[in-house]
């Protein structure tokens, strides 16, 4: 078990000394050293500062955080007292009582001169914000430094498990008498940013959005509620910006033009017409329990949050459009909060709800009420700067070297130099009893005496340390190892892991709420997306209701490099060629291994539990630990879930790439690498009324995305599609795997286009197919369909219900008709074109492919993701207009010209 620094006597006899091969060991006393910040008051060297990576102080003044003056002043009295386990030293102590209150007093009133105004207004009591609050503090992570108040969900009333809670909060992270220090407004703009204050990253962001951030700064403040305040008061609480914006704003970083209250969610109160913005926040008591539906309709953009969780998001400049969302809600008081902002021309807003077994309507007015009496500071008196007293502080501030630490207008002053101080014997700011004007650190014996220790033994800090211990380092002055096991120290202990839990109803064990094992992570994770998850806010893992914390780039910038360097692993390409991705795309979706089973795939949901979104893979993984994990997940991660497709490194299917491991694998990975480009796996999406061919074609003639308003869609049985415009007499799309929903066209109006319901959609060439040209070089004619001489006639069907499109041009009788042709993964198409003309057309030309690049390769033409041959032809490159063109010059054979085009892509 770990401990935080210093916060507990018990990490000496807790924390490991971590040898290296340089022999460098890292000591409590160096830790301790790093924490208390040693090296603000006596200088040192280069090495020795970047190897102790010491904890900096919170900032002060105008970018510190609002403190409350009473605070202050019981703080600089008694900083243990007030604040235990902290590591701000008593700096009166060698006062008198009178002296020293005065000193405290002078010093509060400098600090306040120097605070920021208030981030906000005062917030008022709520039950429903302090149970929401109380829920996310137990839940995001909070507790696994800091003391749980309550017991773990499910576990009220064990008292074996109210006795561990107890025992957890001896050793836990104290915060002190925070209903003193602080308003819910400056502890919520804290927990929202701490790093603002407080850079060293003790104390991480857990990535709160401003409604999270004020509901546990009231859980935390709740001894502010007096005894028998009001709880409640009718209608909603609001406040209105004036300000043009593009999106819904970060509200809290704003002032309100003006507050006030409302029946109900309306724009009413709005000041003007357009360029505004609103917050209503409130409180709903729902009437029973059950599932509830939620609808916004707003010009421009809302957003819908119920205890603080976003239920409906209608964001962004767009017309009056309407969102919904389902949230299944127990009886009682729930906190509510409607965003809303208009960028200009049209206002509308319109919040309702559908109760279980009711219908569709506003939310009734009775039901929402807001935050009854405010929340001040304990003990708060009307406090003024007094400029006289505040002068006085300002030259106490600097006569006892504060700024040493907590740097405003310049540093402070050093002391003598870390490497002169021999520890020999406990003297200074170590002494049991320091002289005045030294500080007076409240530390034990046993860590005085690790001090003197290190401090009679500093060569070894001008050593580096080596990958392994820089990491350990890190993790034990950060707590990582509260929730993270790394080479069998820490990892999350006891009654703590009682309050990690999945998000949703879905129950995915251990891997759906404990945090992740670090064992050679460097192996696994690339150094990119260690960044993202340390201080870029990456999370992969939504069904975790824990968060990883983001320590701020300062604190552990060099942990990717040191993670891959201590776990260095070979650098390796997985097997795979141009078809790979096919064949991965197979082998992930049903009819494969049916990995969207169990996983997550870009936007689409898992037809299962939602684990890791696959289309994250190689933006996270390594390739060779990718597939030592296919071959055997257990042994990288004990008691995974995820199932062995290749026991023993043998293929469990053996109907694609022959069943070859290292081949199966390297195509997954290689399809995976798209990313969120790849191509859906078959399986994954199903239309409400999909339309499926079976033993003959199927044919849908409708408005289809890309092929027109007289698009005639073709769904063969072998799973290749196409749709042909019969406007313009082309072949317009071509794609795989399932054909389409019919449900847009056989319901309502049906109105609008159709997308494909496959995927590897290819577009066909724009403009009309076929052209006579004087020369080679000539442009090809921009007029389509009757404008270029172009008459539909209809379409014939062959036994198998596959269509021959029949159409005219310049005297000629042309017949398009396609087959789809089985391969070992997506089936391809055959096209024939047949054209009959009284007689020989000359310069006659048929235009396959327009795109960026064509590339003649072996016979066939490389266009995008597609392959086309052309049996028996000419074919001829050439360039016009900034892009490359595929034309066939028609070869008539009497009075017949036939191409033939295989498309494989």
């Amino acid at each position: 078990m770990f401990f935080h620094p210093f916060r507990t006597p018990l990490l000496l006899a807790l924390l490991v000394a971590f040898a290296s091969p340089a022999r460098a060991v890292i000591e409590p006393g160096e830790v301790l050293i790093g924490e208390m910040n040693c090296v603000a008051c006596h200088e040192a060297a280069p090495a020795v500062k970047e190897r102790l990576a010491s904890r900096q102080s919170p900032r002060l003044g105008a970018d510190g955080v609002k403190l409350s003056p009473q605070w202050l002043r019981a703080f600089f009295a008694n900083p243990q007292t007030t604040q235990p386990g902290t590591l701000m030293p008593d700096m009166l102590h060698g006062l008198a009582p009178a002296e020293k209150d005065s000193a405290a007093e002078a010093l509060t009133h400098f600090l306040v001169s120097l605070q920021p105004a208030a981030t906000g207004k005062e917030s008022g009591a709520s039950t429903a914000a302090i149970k929401a609050g109380a829920e996310l503090f137990h839940s995001v992570g909070c507790v696994m430094c800091h003391a749980p108040a309550d017991a773990p969900r499910g576990k009220e009333g064990d008292a074996a498990v109210m006795d561990a809670v107890k025992k957890v909060a001896e050793h836990a992270v104290p915060m002190g008498d925070l209903a003193k220090k602080y308003s819910v407004a400056e502890l919520a703009a804290f927990l929202r940013d701490p790093l603002k204050t407080r850079p060293s990253g003790r104390m991480p962001s857990l990535k709160l959005n401003d409604g999270e951030a004020r509901a546990i700064a009231m859980y935390l403040l709740r001894a502010q509620v007096p005894a028998g305040a009001a709880a409640k008061l009718s209608g909603l609480s609001y406040e209105y910006y004036e300000k043009s914006l593009p999106e819904l704003p970060e509200f809290d970083r704003l002032t309100p033009d003006a507050t006030g209250t409302t029946e109900t969610f309306t724009l009413a109160v709005a000041k003007r017409k357009g360029d505004f913005a609103l917050r209503f926040r409130g409180i709903l008591t729902v009437p029973t329990d059950g599932d509830y539906k939620f609808y916004t309709t707003s010009d421009d953009g809302t957003r819908l949050s119920i205890d603080e969780k976003v239920v409906v998001e209608n964001n962004g400049i767009h017309p009056a459009q309407e969102r919904s969302a389902p949230v299944k809600l127990s009886a009682g008081d729930h906190t509510i909060t409607l965003l809303y902002f208009d960028g200009g021309g049209q206002t509308a807003m319109k919040i309702e709800w559908k109760p279980p077994g009711g219908k569709r309507e506003s939310i009734p007015a009775n039901l929402l009420s807001h935050e009854g009496q405010p929340m001040r500071p304990l003990g708060e008196v009307p406090f003024t700067v007094d400029a006289a007293k505040a002068g006085q502080g300002k030259e106490l501030f600097a006569r006892m070297n504060c700024a040493a630490c907590h740097q405003l207008d310049a540093p402070g002053v050093k002391a003598r130099a870390l490497a002169d101080i021999k520890g020999r014997q406990p003297g200074g700011c170590l002494a049991t009893n320091p002289k005045p004007n030294v500080p007076k650190f409240e530390i034990t014996d046993r860590q005085r005496a690790v001090l003197i220790a290190q401090l009679g033994a500093q060569d070894l800090l001008s050593v580096p340390l080596n990958a392994g211990d820089q990491i350990k380092r890190t993790m034990t002055t950060l707590n990582c190892y509260a929730c993270h096991q790394r080479d069998r120290r820490g990892g999350v202990e006891g009654v703590r892991g009682e309050y990690l839990a999945n998000v949703g109803e879905v129950d995915l064990g251990d891997e759906g709420r404990i945090p992740p094992h670090l064992n050679a992570v460097g192996a696994k994770l690339q150094p990119e997306w260690v960044k993202t998850v340390l201080w870029k806010n990456g999370a992969v893992r939504p069904y975790m209701a824990t968060r990883m914390p983001q320590f701020g780039e300062a604190n552990v910038k060099r942990l990717p490099a040191l993670f891959e360097q201590a776990d260095a692993s070979p650098a390796v390409e997985l097997p795979a060629d141009a078809n790979a991705p096919k064949f991965g795309r197979k082998l992930v979706g049903v009819g494969g291994y049916t990995c969207i089973a169990c996983h997550v795939f870009a936007d689409y949901k898992s037809l299962g539990v939602p684990a890791l979104d696959l289309t994250t893979t190689a933006t996270r993984l390594k390739p060779d630990w990718f597939r030592r994990y296919l071959l055997d997940p257990q042994a990288l991660r004990p008691g995974t879930r995820m199932p062995s497709f290749f026991p023993g490194g043998v293929a469990a299917n053996r109907d694609v790439l022959g069943g070859d491991a290292d081949k199966q694998i390297g195509a997954i990975w290689a399809y995976l690498a798209k990313g969120r480009e790849a191509d859906l796996p078959a399986g994954l999406v199903q239309g409400k009324q999909e339309l499926i061919a079976d033993a003959e074609a199927v044919i849908y003639r409708n408005f289809i995305e890309g092929a027109g308003s007289r698009a005639i869609g073709v769904g063969f049985p072998e799973k290749a599609n196409l749709a042909f415009d019969a406007n313009e007499m082309r072949l317009a799309l071509i794609w795989q795997g399932p054909f389409i929903d019919a449900a847009k066209h056989r319901s309502g109006r049906g109105d609008g286009f159709q997308k494909p319901l496959g995927v590897n959609v290819v577009k066909g060439p724009p403009g009309p197919p076929f052209a006579v040209l004087e020369s080679e070089s000539a442009a090809w004619p921009a007029a389509v369909g009757k404008d270029g001489g172009y008459q539909f006639k209809g379409y014939r069907l062959d036994d198998k219900q596959r269509p021959a499109f029949r159409f005219t041009f310049n005297g000629a009788e042309i017949e398009d008709y396609s087959v789809a042709v089985p391969a070992e993964v997506d089936a391809t198409l055959k096209r024939t074109i047949t054209l009959t003309a009284p007689k020989a057309i000359e310069r006659l030309y048929f235009r396959a492919a327009v795109a960026d690049k064509i590339e003649a390769k072996d016979g066939a033409f490389i266009v995008g993701k597609m392959t086309l041959k052309f049996p028996g032809a000419k074919p001829i490159v050439r360039a016009a207009n900034g892009k490359s063109e595929l034309l066939i010059p028609l070869i008539f054979a009497g009075k017949e010209a036939k191409i033939v085009e295989e498309m494989v892509w």
